[in-house]
């Protein structure tokens, strides 16, 4: 019974996710995505990816569509959380992305393993603000 009930929990998590699991989190280093894909979220909604220990966020962008077009750079702007690998961007007044656009955004991580400098994997992914 136990079984059934962890497989019909593992179904529903494909089903929501339209029934295909994010290709994005079997990339090397790449733990977690904030917002989710595909998320419906507010403006001032924090953006973020969350990594494992030996990766580190070279750059990110933060685009108002759907297809990465005319990005703006915000790594500056992007907090670590130390002893978790996070790295976090917060709409704000004064800053790069002061809210996020509404309908369609798009984010682009580029990260890179600690211990493989110049190696760079991007990472993109879309969700819907309110």
């Amino acid at each position: 019974m136990v079984a059934i009930g962890v497989a019909l929990i593992a179904v529903t998590a494909l089903i929501d996710r339209g029934g295909q699991e994010d290709l994005a989190l079997s990339i090397p280093g790449v733990e977690a995505l904030i917002p989710q894909r595909n998320d419906e979220v507010l403006q001032q909604q924090q953006v973020g990816i969350d990594l494992s220990p030996e990766y580190r966020l070279v750059e990110m962008t933060i685009s108002a569509n759907a297809n990465c077009a005319e990005a703006v750079t915000v790594t500056a702007h992007v907090r670590r959380v130390d002893g978790l690998a996070q790295f976090l961007y917060q709409p704000a007044a004064n800053l790069p992305v002061e809210a996020l656009a509404p309908d369609q955004n798009c984010v682009t991580a580029t990260i890179e393993k600690i211990s493989e400098p110049g190696i760079y994997t991007d990472v993109e992914w879309g969700f819907t603000v309110n």
